[in-house]
């Protein structure tokens, strides 16, 4: 294919030495003092404490304890110390059976024991009864576990969640809305890698997410996973929430650790079919309302399972206790068809030049003008053959032919009508490999994969689309994730684990060689060339706009066809672990590299505008035959274009001790040391804005405004020379630097590679304490503090740092022809430019939280905590060339051509030049304080219950790393206020119940009526804060300038009570009035809340037994059960007149709603 021959194999990419990595001695000296203690990743082992006693109370030393892992049959082997205490560390998540034995006392076997990931399991006082060593006593570990043995704030989405609460879109990361301090923003309806969770007051792109110990986290944005993993390989998820251990880290928000499923020495698999349909759902609000039928919604999914254990009878692994197996694959071949649209094409006639048809909205004739003939119109309306373009109209012709011509329905507004169709097929893949060498030797192997393709013409990934179906392409967005552990059992009391991995995440657009064809500038046609050509080897048409015509289609390919990316990360740490009497130390480094390869977003192939403008001396009055004759209004073409070579490197290690300081007091304390190093460009194609760099010396002068005659025009302010006054505002040639202030790294010796210094080593300590005040483990007062660091996410520096002055410039062309334009060099305009703090610091989050558990009966733990959060040098954007308060009504700043007017606002400036120069800072803070009660009750005697309330406020200047802040008024002023995920109040619960079995009727009685499940999720959300704004028919400037808009004038409080509100009036309306001019207005960042959430998601499961141990299992699954209209947004915008009169009739009312009830069947058969 052609388009393969250009893109070439790029391969892997991730060879690449790090001893590029510069770094003071000292940096150098406090690594090598880590380094032999060995080290850790994300591990996700966890650990068993207990202790061993008599029947008076006394330590047993040296008792025996055994520790078998129930699936695969590994054994553990440990003795209590001199206080009859023992740890097993480093175990993998999983059920357990526990032997300890004494000589003189019965055994004791525990049985039903849980481990969670990175869990400390502290199973308490085991007590031995006197008696001869060959009696046994069997108990069942405790349902309900009091944390008394370590301090961090963590939750666990146990196996029986996973399997039996419903999740429409099949995303295991929606689960997580149950735990405390949580906001889930997603949308539930497919299975995005993106993660919208905000966690402790965090924004989203800070929470670490992996699989197995291997990180997952896109680079890209931080928030986006690696690969799709199916929900049928999850076996749990744990998530660290606050105040964790030295052991975690690498971002500075919650830990969430995905554990895949392995396979046991027994066989078992499962087959499922998810089935969604629009016949099962009830319709939109907002559809009932206007009367819409529901539209097409239909997903089925297939999945199947197997694990056991690998052997070959009588030769390998002959007792199932080696070498064990699980394969999982999850397909979803989806289908979409978006809604009918409606655009405006050229018509046969006016492509050969025939105007006499063309009609306006008021169904008069478009005159089309002749710009030789001092604009007066063609004969007939006609264009003579002679004057038509070929290559302008080779561009019309691209277009598909009118198909609706009744203008008494389309009103002239439309002349084709399409429906698209997307295809979004994606798959899952998982296989999960736990090998046994011996006793003291353990290899695990993950190896993951997601494929995900997204096929059509419209709503595909990327930046500029046309708005009809010109190109059909397929994007794929692939994962791959590979995770090998090793973990050597050296002595009883020390362990070390390795942990390496690779992930890839590839992005690939294509497209079929008919389509490229349809798209390319020597098949259509297109023979003006381009300023650039080796930009675009592709030969892709140009992109077109045609302004002045109701809904025009346009000519548009994505400004990075072909795209293709490379995310390629690999991870290597390791963890030792030491048992030393009361001490369990740990120590351990992790290190990553990270490597993308990706396609600038630019005009690669250039960017014509044929619109209409009384300014073009060579207008003809209608877009199309401005195309047909070749006349343009501008044009513009990026001046260089190549894929960039990202790089990146990460180092931290820590050391920790968890110390039970006596029989009720456990301290958790370590330091954590992480150098987030900085992202750079292999070749150094990186141009930002660094301020001490600009001289006001050097600065452009712009061309301006001056009358010859009754004519406007543009003059030089130099040399004097008139240009037409299209050009008013841009640079004048000659005069300045247009790259003053901008630093191209591959041309600025010495200066930082990545835009911003090396921050060097940063300090995290981490405390916290847990405390059993009865001794009995049924009460816990926990408490920690913790510091964390967050690294910056890749598209923060990527765009648009890959694409502005001086490697790259976007001149713009006016008023020329197609045949012509070549000779023609453009003019520059002022641009916005973006530079990046090179002396910022690591944006960090320091975590706190106090902790009261109490076992409350009924197999339930009632935890009560306070947890706060405070962010540190957060990323804002602030512009560093505003226009000044009121500087649009300084008479001093009158246009001299027409004083009634200010002069263009690049005139308004600070620095000539540039138009916003937004500086990206690491100086914005947060703060978070909640008050979190949850009652948890692990899955026993056929019930498992969770609820969890959350009562919390998040105050911060900005959201997400890319907001603006005011540069004009003071922060803590105009943007302090509630987060844009603040929510005041959430609750959530969650339950499971197996319906007990009748007792009468016959076997088909029992059978019928037995066996049944019913599980839910029920969530209550407090709604979004919201601001009000203004906007005037007018176009009026309160504040003197388009750096800083006005907010509204309050005169009162807008919070209607509950029992006032209705659809139409959800607040006080009345209380808004547009601000006095010459002011900023008085209200607040927010002043109202949005609707909040009242949904119930249900769940009935029938499980009917088939052959022996095979199982047929019927799922009916409702969302939004009962069907509760539960809007989801207001219009909050007020519009005033010229009087100053509110005239927009929906102010205050409904405008959306979240989904109505929604159905899913399944059928699963496991074995």
């Amino acid at each position: 294919m052609q388009l393969q021959k250009v893109l070439g194999d790029h391969g892997p990419i991730f060879l690449e030495s790090m001893s590029a990595c510069r770094s003071p001695l000292r940096r150098l000296a406090a690594l090598a003092l880590m380094l032999p203690l060995a080290a850790s990743a994300q591990t996700i082992t966890g650990s068993l404490t207990g202790s061993v006693r008599d029947p008076t109370d006394l330590a047993v030393a040296g008792a025996r304890v055994s520790l078998t892992h129930i699936a695969t049959g590994a054994e553990r082997n440990a003795r209590t110390d001199e206080r009859g205490n023992f740890v097993f560390s480093s175990l993998a998540p999983g059920e357990y059976r526990l032997v300890v034995a004494a000589e003189g006392f019965k055994q004791v076997e525990q049985r039903s024991i849980v481990l969670s990931a990175s869990e400390t399991l502290p199973l308490g006082n085991i007590v031995l009864e006197v008696g001869a060593v060959s009696e046994k006593v069997t108990v069942s570990a405790q349902a309900a576990v009091v944390q008394t043995a370590s301090a961090e704030r963590a939750g666990v989405i146990a196996s029986q969640q996973v399997e039996n609460l419903a999740i429409l879109g099949r995303n295991v990361m929606s689960l997580l809305q149950l735990l405390p301090g949580v906001v889930d923003l997603d949308e539930p309806d497919s299975p995005s890698r993106d993660s919208n969770l905000y966690v402790q007051g965090n924004r989203r792109n800070t929470n670490s997410l992996t699989l197995d110990g291997m990180t997952m986290n896109a680079l890209g944005n931080n928030y986006t996973a690696t690969v799709s993993v199916s929900m049928d390989a999850i076996a749990e998820v744990k998530v660290l929430l606050s105040n964790y251990q030295a052991e975690y880290g690498r971002m500075s928000g919650a830990n969430v650790q995905l554990v895949t499923k392995g396979g046991t020495r027994d066989f078992h698999g499962r087959a499922s079919y998810f089935k969604r349909h629009e016949q099962f759902n009830a319709n939109n609000f907002f559809n009932n309302r206007l009367g819409v039928p529901k539209p097409r919604y239909r997903f089925n999914t297939w999945n199947y399972s197997l694990g056991g254990p690998a052997y070959i009878p009588g030769k390998f692994n002959r007792n199932r206790e080696k070498l064990f197996f699980f394969w999982s694959q999850e397909f979803w071949p989806r289908r979409t068809a978006r809604p009918t649209a409606q655009v405006t094409v050229p018509t046969e006639l006016e492509r050969a030049g025939d105007f006499s048809q063309s009609l306006d909205l008021n169904n008069r004739l478009i005159t089309v003008r002749d710009p030789s003939a001092n604009s007066a119109p063609f004969p007939g309306n006609r264009v003579p053959a002679n004057r038509i373009d070929p290559s302008g109209q080779a561009l019309l012709k691209v277009f598909p032919m009118p198909n609706f011509l009744d203008r008494t329905i389309s009103g002239g507004r439309y002349n084709y009508v399409f429906q698209d169709e997307t295809r979004l097929p994606q798959r899952q893949d998982t296989l999960k490999l736990d090998y046994n060498l011996n006793s003291n030797n353990l290899v695990s192997v993950n190896f993951s994969r997601s494929f995900e393709t997204t096929e059509g013409a419209l709503g595909l990934p990327g930046t500029g689309s046309p708005n009809w179906p010109q190109m059909v392409r397929k994007a794929q967005r692939n994962g791959t994730v590979l995770v090998a552990r090793y973990q050597r059992i050296i002595s009883p009391t020390l362990v070390n684990e390795l942990n390496g991995g690779f992930t890839r995440r590839p992005e690939r657009d294509t497209v079929s060689d008919d389509e490229l064809r349809r798209n390319q500038r020597d098949a259509i046609g297109f023979r003006a060339g381009q300023f650039h050509p080796a930009n675009n080897p592709l030969n892709i048409i140009p992109n077109a706009t045609f302004g002045g015509i109701t809904g025009a289609a346009t000519l548009q390919v994505e400004r990075r066809f072909p795209n293709t990316q490379e995310h390629d990360t690999f991870t290597l740490s390791d963890t030792l672990t030491k048992t030393f009497r009361a001490h369990t130390i740990k120590a351990g480094i992790y290190a990553d590299r990270f490597w993308r390869l990706q396609t600038p977003e630019t005009h690669f192939n250039g960017t014509f505008e044929f619109a209409t403008d009384v300014n073009n001396p060579l207008n003809t009055g209608y877009a199309y035959s401005n195309c047909l004759l070749g006349v343009f209004r501008s044009y513009t073409e990026t001046s260089s274009r190549r894929n960039a070579r990202m790089r990146v490197s990460n180092v931290e290690w820590f050391v920790q001790d968890n110390w039970k300081a006596g029989r009720k007091l456990t301290l958790d304390y370590g330091i954590r040391f992480s150098w987030p190093q900085p992202i750079y460009e292999a070749d150094g194609y990186l141009s930002g804005f660094v301020p001490d760099r600009f001289n006001p010396a050097r600065q452009v002068r712009l061309i301006a405004p001056a009358r010859v005659g009754n004519q406007r025009v543009g003059i030089h302010p130099v040399t004097g020379e008139v240009f037409p006054a299209t050009l008013i505002g841009a640079i004048a040639p000659g005069t300045g630097d247009v790259a003053n202030g901008m630093v191209a790294v591959r041309d600025t010796p010495g200066f930082p590679r990545g835009l911003t210094r090396d921050r060097g080593v940063h300090y995290g300590p981490r405390i916290g304490f847990a405390y059993d005040p009865f001794g009995k483990g049924k009460t816990a007062i926990r408490g920690g503090f913790g510091a964390f660091f967050n690294r910056t996410n890749l598209g923060s520096v990527t765009n648009p740092f890959l694409a502005q002055q001086p490697l790259v410039s976007n001149p713009i062309l006016y008023f020329g022809t197609l045949s012509s334009f070549l000779s023609s060099s453009g003019a520059l305009f002022p641009e916005d430019v973006t530079g990046l703090d090179p002396v910022g610091k690591v944006p960090a989050t320091y975590n706190f939280s106090l902790t009261v558990q109490q076992n409350v009966g009924f197999r339930t733990v009632l935890d009560v905590a306070y947890v706060g959060s405070l962010g540190k040098h957060l990323m804002w954007v602030r512009d560093l060339n505003p226009i000044p308060l009121g500087a649009t009504f300084n008479p001093a700043n009158a246009d001299p051509t027409d004083p009634r007017v200010a002069l263009p606002t690049p005139f308004l400036r600070p620095m000539q030049g540039f138009n916003n120069v937004n500086f990206r800072e690491f100086a914005g803070s947060s703060n978070y304080h909640s008050l979190q009660v949850t009652a948890n009750r692990r899955f026993s005697r056929g019930l498992q219950y969770g609820a969890s309330w959350t009562w919390s406020k998040s105050l911060d200047y900005n959201s997400s790393d890319t907001e603006t802040i005011s540069s004009l008024v003071p922060v803590r002023v105009w943007n302090y206020g509630l987060s844009s995920y603040d929510r005041t109040h959430v609750l959530k619960i969650n339950w499971l119940w197996d319906v007990p079995a009748p007792r009468f009727g016959n076997k088909f009685a029992r059978r019928t009526l037995g066996e049944w499940r019913i599980s839910g999720i029920a969530s209550f959300v407090s709604g979004a804060p919201l601001a009000v704004t203004s906007a005037t028919g007018t176009g009026v400037n309160f504040t003197g300038t388009p750096s800083q808009t006005a907010r509204i004038w309050v005169t009162g409080n807008p919070v209607l009570p509950k029992s006032e509100r209705t659809f139409s009036r959800n607040f006080r309306t009345e209380v808004f009035q547009q601000p006095p001019l010459g002011t900023l207005g008085n209200a607040a960042r927010t002043l109202i809340r949005g609707p909040g959430i009242n949904k119930w998601d249900l769940s009935l499961i029938k499980e009917i037994p088939a052959y022996e141990k095979t199982r047929l299992q019927f799922r009916w699954e409702l969302y939004n059960a009962f069907n509760h209209t539960q809007f989801s947004a207001l219009d909050t915008q007020a519009r005033f007149d010229a009087a100053g009169n509110q005239i927009n009739p929906r102010f205050g009312e409904f405008t959306a709603a979240r989904n109505p009830r929604q159905m899913q069947f399944a059928l699963r058969f496991t074995f």
